[in-house]
């Protein structure tokens, strides 16, 4: 085994409990609430909490250094204040909830593997809109940039499947139009949660882009760019190759079609993000970059081109409708 590639058990078996404390914590409030120091009763008082269950929680979190206790009063930490609280480059507080809920998926594991369909609790919109939302501007801006650099004459934009709008809000920025398209329920929920509803030149769609009819729901508009970030990996290779030929019959001629994802064989992260799939949907998956050639040549988009974002942890896919 390559020694860089091991893992310490024990270490790993005590970050994950740290982790489910933080998680719990994070949720039940306990880091907002300690914005300012606080004693127990008050705290208690608060939360609407276990008296008992809180003091254990909030002892242990000043064990492990996230929250400071001064004789019988507690306050949040400045290191858990930046990841919590502040909203900026190490902030994780939108992120975690939804980690809580994949661990929670990843432990139906053994069943699935053994080919059973464990009934799957439905998805917190919330928490998982949050963790959409938690990429980092400079992360958003690298992934827009390299499109742009692609499709310089771009007026308009698809953002499929563009949950919190943090892509489209950023196209937008840029004076692209961006028609943002997701399910009702999340057009409904982002657009005062992200307050996208206020966002000029940007019009949200409600709809459901696995079905064949929502091509037609579009009518005569077509894009300039199509952009599809973390979608692939939802579904099949059969579905891909479906949405693909779909997609097509909106991207305008000469206009291209963009796909942020894990390719295999780039990304450090594809195979075990494929093991979250494996957990979280009914055919999802992570591919190889000679899968997305393949499927997009069978669609019609030629010139295709990958390129790394970041530390290649994620790639961009492009290609472009030629005739």
């Amino acid at each position: 085994m390559n020694k860089s590639n091991e893992m310490d058990i024990e270490k790993a078996s005590e970050d994950a409990r740290k982790l489910v404390v933080l998680g719990s914590a994070l949720r039940a409030g306990i880091f907002q609430a300690l914005g300012k120091e606080k004693d127990l009763a008050t705290l208690t008082r608060e939360l609407h909490a276990d008296k008992r269950a809180l003091h254990i929680m909030v002892e242990a979190l000043a064990a492990i250094g996230y929250v400071d206790k001064r004789e019988d009063r507690y306050v949040i930490a400045e290191k858990a204040r930046t990841l919590f609280l502040e909203r900026g480059g190490e902030y994780v507080g939108g992120y975690l909830p939804h980690l809580m809920n994949i661990l929670k998926a990843w432990l139906l594991l053994p069943e699935i593997i053994k080919g059973e369909k464990p009934k799957r609790e439905k998805r917190d919109k919330a928490a998982f809109m949050h963790a959409m939302a938690s990429k980092s501007d400079e992360g958003v801006d690298e992934t827009i940039d390299n499109c742009l650099k692609r499709k310089k004459d771009a007026k308009n934009v698809l953002d499929l499947g563009g949950g919190p709008g943090s892509y489209a809000r950023a196209f937008v920025n840029k004076g692209i139009h961006a028609v943002l398209y997701d399910m009702p329920e999340i057009i409904k929920y982002v657009s005062s949660e992200f307050k996208l509803k206020d966002v000029k030149n940007l019009t949200l769609k409600k709809g459901d882009f696995t079905k064949a009819k929502f091509v037609k729901e579009f009518k005569y508009e077509s894009f300039d760019i199509v952009f599809m970030a973390n979608i692939s990996h939802i579904y099949s290779e059969d579905e891909n190759r479906m949405l693909l030929k779909r997609v097509k019959k909106l991207v305008t001629k000469g206009g291209m079609v963009a796909i942020e994802d894990f390719v295999r064989g780039r990304s450090p992260m594809a195979e075990m993000f494929a093991v979250n799939m494996l957990a979280n949907t009914d055919s999802g998956n992570t591919y190889t970059e000679a899968q997305y050639r393949e499927w997009l040549k069978e669609a019609g988009f030629e010139r295709v081109e990958v390129t790394d974002l970041g530390e290649k942890e994620r790639q961009l896919i492009t290609a472009f409708l030629v005739n």
